[in-house]
């Protein structure tokens, strides 16, 4: 083999080298870039310690995230007495809020999830459901807007939300993704109109 030649060889080796080291920087990059896309909302809302927790799968007593628990279906009337099954929602991220109007952080909390259903509407994959306990539309809706963005739907007996969903205390909101696997569980009050919001369900659609 001629210097030349070895010359010729070694630059194509330095070459190939650098390709790779450069691909492997890109791809690497490129997932670090979408870990922080579905990361960095979560920790926003959470705090980086309870988020850290949860995500080394730690079973907190509020809070959840994860990707390995498919919701309970259900049937349930909306304020119209239509009946609403969640599981032909599929192909939609929905928002699942229980609450009760005998809550006060429910009803403090309603006008930024009505905010947050008004904000969704022009995604048009994305539906916000509020599974109330009281007995029907005629005992809330003194509380709601006249026009609400909410899907409001009623569980009087209670057969949904504590059998299925193992809810006790309220407010509770849920984010279930298109395949209808829960993403999300989060326990309390919270300003759900913010921005951070709306890139967390973004990620998730």
């Amino acid at each position: 083999m001629t210097l030349h030649s070895r010359r010729e060889m070694l630059a194509l080796a330095s070459a190939l080298l650098l390709g790779g080291a450069l691909i492997y920087g890109l791809v690497a990059s490129m997932k670090d870039g979408s870990r922080r896309f579905h990361e960095g909302p979560l920790r926003a809302i959470f705090g980086d310690g309870t988020f850290e927790e949860l995500e080394a799968g730690e079973q907190l007593p509020l809070h959840y995230i994860g990707d390995d628990r498919t919701a309970p279906d259900f049937t349930l009337e909306d304020r119209n007495g239509r009946p609403y099954t969640l599981s032909a929602h599929r192909g939609h991220v929905i928002v699942l809020n229980f609450w009760t109007i005998n809550c006060g952080p429910c009803v403090e909390e309603m006008p930024k999830l009505d905010q947050l259903a008004q904000l969704v509407q022009a995604w048009g994959d994305v539906e916000v459901v509020g599974v109330s306990i009281d007995s029907g539309w005629d005992e809330v809706a003194r509380i709601m807007p006249p026009r609400p963005h909410i899907t409001y739907l009623f569980d009087s007996d209670n057969q949904i939300v504590g059998p299925k969903y193992g809810s006790r205390l309220f407010p509770e909101t849920w984010i279930i993704d298109k395949e209808g696997v829960i993403r999300v569980r989060y326990d309390g009050g919270f300003d759900w109109s913010q921005p951070v919001v709306l890139n967390m369900i973004d990620s998730f659609r």
